[in-house]
């Protein structure tokens, strides 16, 4: 707490003491003034990354469903900047002199470590519900991994409590995991939905022992045995689905991926092949062991091989030596922009995603700290309203639709003039320039909020 707690009297003390841009400034000095030079540098860089990214969800408000496992890699990337983080604090903690290692791990080490179990923990408990949905053996794994974090989070605290002879016992008693629907605090920490799978049992033949999982989807009524299943064929009809990874253009994604797992307690040996030399599997064959892995294929393309004119659904056949069959359904375009459009942002699956602070011309001031994305957000430089600053981006878009959805992201922000609310404009192309208001009036909020 000393770090956020400093931060909110600093700024008490003097509200211009710490700019919006210049927070690693206030990490640095709190770092100086506490361990002096020799690792300030890093400790303020731990500091500053932790808040970041414990600023994406808040504790309190990480669920098993919070980061999405099968939506553009969000769980893994969280749990990854966690981890990379990790080893940088304990890399300092090893550093640091023995009179100074009881106050590093206290700020630096424990908040970082006791973050990345928590985190881990709640996005391996969401990976074993959905893996036992989808009837996977490596469901039963994640359950055993869920139990050994849920230890080590309470070895965390045991080792908190055991420094310098006792000091601070009992300081991190607090439990932190079993509120469930309610902020009444449970007397004991509990961890509840864990799923398992029976280890020995086959799964119905018409399934197959084989099983396949693609990015972005989680199947089509995982686990069930549906009428159009065969392990023989592929999925069809109503299945393809959840066997269909999003499109691939030029303009990204780099990569999908797709998962072949085994659902039962025999050896799998199972092949992958595609119809086309410019496409690459990042694994073509393998063996699943019932207590094994489950094996990840990244697809990439070779777009200079693609030719422009080229747009099919590419089909991924998944063969297993003991007769099951699968097929990933790959929706590819080759497709280019036109010679006149440079230097901006062009449509992928569906979506023009613009990071706000992207080349902010003059006008807007750059808040590296602020919004969820790692460029940051910004804001207007002056309160000058005669003639505002505009900020301008140029995208192309393939598709075409009757009804296009712009999604604008606001950090929070306050109106606190009722007879002159804060409003935003929006033109595309020239045409007529609509204004919004961004907060609602106050007579329009819900009954209870004012």
């Amino acid at each position: 707490m000393e770090v956020p707690f400093t931060f909110a009297m600093t700024l008490a003390w003097d509200i211009n003491s710490i700019k919006a841009d210049k927070f690693a400034r206030f990490y640095k000095t709190m770092a100086e003034v506490n361990f002096g030079k020799g690792q300030a540098d890093a400790i303020a860089s731990v500091w500053q990354k932790y808040d970041r990214i414990a600023a994406l969800r808040r504790h309190e408000h990480i669920e098993p469903t919070t980061f999405s496992l099968v939506h553009h890699n969000e769980a893994e990337e969280v749990v990854g900047r966690w981890e990379s983080l990790l080893e940088l604090a304990e890399d300092i903690y090893s550093q640091a002199s023995e009179e100074q290692k009881a106050a590093v791990f206290e700020t630096v080490l424990h908040p970082v470590k006791a973050s990345t179990i928590f985190t881990k923990l709640q996005v391996a408990l969401g990976r074993n519900r959905l893996y036992a949905r989808q009837r996977r053996n490596t469901a039963n794994r994640l359950a055993r991994q869920v139990l050994d974090l849920f230890d080590a989070d309470y070895s965390l605290s045991e080792e908190f409590h055991e420094l310098l002879g006792g000091k601070w016992d009992q300081i991190m008693r607090q439990t932190h995991y079993g509120y469930e629907d309610t902020w009444h605090a449970p007397y004991r920490d509990m961890i509840s939905g864990l799923s398992y799978v029976q280890r020995r049992q086959h799964s119905n033949p018409v399934m197959g022992q084989m099983g396949v999982a693609v990015e972005g989807h989680e199947g089509v009524r995982p686990g069930r045995t549906n009428e159009e299943s065969d392990r023989t064929h592929p999925s069809r009809r109503d299945l393809v689905p959840g066997v269909t990874l999003g499109q691939m253009s030029r303009y990204g994604p780099s990569k999908r991926w797709f998962n072949v797992y085994t659902r039962g307690p025999e050896v799998v040996h199972w092949k992958a092949s595609v119809p086309h030399a410019w496409l690459q599997l990042s694994v073509t064959a393998g063996t699943l062991d019932p207590d094994g892995d489950d094996a990840r294929v990244e697809v990439t393309v070779d777009w200079h091989q693609v030719p422009e004119d080229f747009s099919e659904e590419v089909l991924v056949d998944i063969r297993s030596e003991e007769g099951a069959f699968e097929q990933v359904h790959l929706p590819i375009t080759g497709r280019r922009v036109p010679e006149s459009f440079r230097a901006g942002f062009v449509e992928t699956d569906g979506y023009v995603s613009i990071p706000a602070a992207h080349q902010a011309p003059s006008g807007f001031r750059v808040l590296p700290e602020c919004g969820r994305a790692p460029s940051g957000a910004v804001t207007v430089a002056s309160a000058d309203t005669a003639a505002p600053p505009q900020l301008a981006h140029k995208f192309y878009v393939f598709s075409e639709t009757a009804k296009p959805v712009l999604l604008l992201y606001f950090n929070m922000t306050l109106d606190l003039d009722p007879t002159d609310p804060m409003t935003y404009e929006l033109q595309v192309d020239g045409g007529p320039a609509q204004t919004h208001q961004l907060l609602p009036n106050t007579t329009d909020l819900p009954d209870g909020d004012a």
